[in-house]
């Protein structure tokens, strides 16, 4: 069974003192690589959305008159009350040290898929922490996907086992910033398909609901003016990464909703022609990310490390796979080939917003190659990954 290295801090027998100074290891490592993006006493890229917002609940105002504000109220009240306690200064320190403890627990669990010892395992976290392109472009961005992102998959992952509180965290990650939303309701179809089986199914597939709904319960006045917003997000600028951004590249105006239930209608119809039917690993930790990514109709770079998990799983299945290669053949070469590029595209997505000298369209169709390297990626680890087997690499993570 998969195991989040978040989670082996709560579970007895497991290397707590060990596994605690390895995160603070990993935060401390994260913290003095990007210090300076952390260290920035003005609100940065993102951060102002958030800081009005926040000013504006603190006014009794809706924190949708902010343009940019795409998120559930309760993340703008939250930081109204980090503003009327300690003013912008809080907030801002308040913002950026949990994205750090999100990223830096984002990096130990995803290190965990390269099945390495577990003081490898702290050492390859803090090289993903300190050298990876679209984790400094999260710090400087300022933006808390990683947050959500983190509580998304760690509810997803504790959920085979302890059903209710792994939708507890997948409610409060969708009322927080619902990021994960898509890749919820396409696990939530696939789990309802097995309830007659399993009861445990059914709390997996509809408890969040009600957990997000208590969230988000005591600003229901706001709730049609988040509705309209989150469906129909505007286009901020050439950083967004999304089938909407391509779309619009093509001067074709395709609704945000209509965007998100193909892509999940889509995945639906691609599990059930899949041989195997009964959600497994694969899904929890890789497909359902993957899912929400790319069903998401305002999305940049930060958004890759949802899908951190499956980068490090799919190198470490590259690895494995070495001597495979030496074969003659085009699958050989397009896997010794294709993997990296997919790799390299999804980091390079960090710069995916610098401008160049080219029609719309043109800048428009290059997104779809990082937007499109982690279904790749998924496709090559389901394709080359036997269930059946512990060397395939997914039956067995370093807790």
């Amino acid at each position: 069974m998969l195991a989040s290295p978040c989670l082996s801090l709560i579970e007895p027998r497991s290397g707590r003192l060990f596994a605690a100074l390895g995160f603070v290891g990993v935060v401390a490592v994260a913290a003095l690589v990007n210090r300076e993006a952390l260290l920035q006493p003005m609100p940065q890229q993102d951060e102002p959305s958030f800081v009005e917002a926040a000013e504006l609940v603190a006014a009794g105002i809706s924190p949708y008159s902010q343009a940019k504000y795409n998120y559930p109220p309760p993340l703008a009240a939250l930081g109204a009350l980090a503003i009327d306690r300690g003013g912008t200064g809080l907030l801002l320190a308040l913002m950026r040290g949990t994205n750090l403890l999100a990223v830096a627990a984002l990096a130990i669990y995803a290190a965990g898929f390269a099945r390495l010892p577990p003081h490898r395992r702290f050492l390859l976290a803090a090289a993903i922490v300190a050298l990876l392109p679209i984790v400094h472009y999260t710090f400087w961005i300022g933006n808390t996907t990683p947050i959500a992102g983190a509580l998304a998959i760690a509810g997803w992952n504790l959920g085979s086992r302890r059903p209710w509180g792994g939708a507890a965290l997948v409610g409060v990650s969708l009322a927080y910033k619902p990021i994960a939303l898509a890749g919820a309701l396409y696990l939530s179809a696939r789990w309802l398909g097995e309830a007659k089986r399993s009861s445990r199914r059914l709390v997996e597939a509809l408890a969040w609901l009600p957990v997000a709904a208590l969230c988000v319960a005591p600003w229901a006045g706001e709730l049609s003016a988040m509705a309209r917003r989150m469906t129909e997000p505007p286009v901020f600028s050439s950083r967004n990464l999304s089938f909407r951004r391509i779309f619009d590249g093509f001067g074709v105006e395709v609704p945000a909703a209509a965007i998100t239930l193909t892509v999940l209608a889509v995945a639906l119809l691609a599990a059930r022609l899949r041989p195997r039917r009964a959600v497994d690993e694969i899904d929890r930790q890789h497909t359902a990310p993957v899912v929400a990514l790319l069903a998401l109709p305002v999305a940049w770079a930060h958004g890759f490390l949802f899908v951190l998990p499956l980068q490090v799983a799919a190198a470490r299945r590259y690895w494995e796979r070495r001597a495979l290669r030496r074969q003659r053949s085009w699958q050989a070469l397009a896997e010794r080939w294709g993997v990296p590029l997919g790799l390299a595209l999804i980091q390079g997505s960090a710069s995916a917003g610098v401008e160049f000298e080219a029609p719309e369209w043109v800048r428009a169709a290059l997104i779809l190659l990082p937007m499109l390297a982690p279904v790749a990626l998924l496709v090559y680890l389901g394709k080359s990954s036997s269930p059946e087997s512990p060397a395939g690499g997914l039956e067995h993570t370093p807790s």
